[in-house]
């Protein structure tokens, strides 16, 4: 359990230890940005179908996932910045169920600060496990509302001034989960329906858009798309194990979950 929260800890120091360089950022290279950030920031409590408890239940513990980011990878390399292959999004789960097969979650990440760039986030989750309403249902069937408000900051140079850079990300969706009625391990799946708001915002007088989309100094994104993932959750007494696996925005991400709970 050790070398697995000493683990936790180091992605949390990588999620800000990149300060990348956005600079003459075209309409197309936003709308990339946008979604690999949405697909990072996206809510990951790695929690399965069923409901928490026979009536009450809770879990509270770390999770960790890595987003593969190749296009803002490649748009910050293209304009000298460090490079930022993958978007790292670790924190506090914590997750209370309820009668009547209703559950509510949050993952929390404080703010961390390193090597000139932050990154917060908090995201949030109400499901609803639908097997009460519809007793004869062969498997756990879920519907899961998710929301997410994340901040990435960093300081670059921009024609040899110092600026600073702040890229907002909010996510809101919907989610349909389908689980096996298995005692101990809980393998799942779902499909989802996204959207993904990005406002990137740079002080001082210096742009980062390239002039052939915009003059401002504040450019907001919105997009939209589905979502699948695929996951496991592993019940150990009071120690819960999990893992998942989901693409949004044609981005994959991979994530990881130790907890406590009942």
């Amino acid at each position: 359990m050790k070398s697995i929260i000493a683990s936790l800890i180091v992605l949390i120091s990588l999620q800000a230890s990149a300060a990348p360089s956005f600079t003459n950022i075209s309409e197309s290279d936003f709308e990339s940005i946008t979604k690999e950030m949405s697909a990072n920031f996206t809510h990951n409590s790695i929690l399965g179908a069923s409901k928490m408890g026979s009536i009450f239940g809770f879990q509270f513990g770390l999770v960790a996932a890595q987003t593969a980011t190749p296009n803002t990878d490649t748009i910050v390399k293209r304009n000298s910045g460090a490079e930022l292959p993958n978007m790292y999004n670790t924190g506090l789960m914590g997750a209370v169920g309820i009668p009547f097969g209703i559950a509510f979650e949050a993952v929390i990440v404080p703010k961390l600060t390193t090597s000139g760039a932050s990154v917060n986030s908090t995201s949030f989750a109400v499901k609803w496990n639908i097997n009460d309403v519809i007793p004869v249902l062969p498997v756990n069937l879920a519907l899961r509302g998710v929301y997410s408000d994340a901040k990435f900051e960093f300081s670059q140079v921009v024609s040899s001034v110092n600026v600073s850079v702040s890229n907002t990300t909010k996510v809101t969706g919907v989610q349909l989960l389908l689980s096996p009625m298995f005692p101990l391990v809980e393998p799942y799946v779902g499909v989802g329906l996204l959207s993904g708001t990005d406002e990137l915002t740079v002080t001082g007088s210096n742009p980062i858009f390239a002039p052939s989309y915009s003059t401002s100094q504040t450019e907001k994104k919105t997009v939209s798309g589905t979502q699948i993932l695929a996951g496991v959750d592993l019940n150990l007494l009071l120690i819960k194990l999990g893992a998942e696996y989901s693409q949004a925005f044609g981005a994959s991400r991979v994530g990881l979950k130790l907890a406590m709970g009942f």
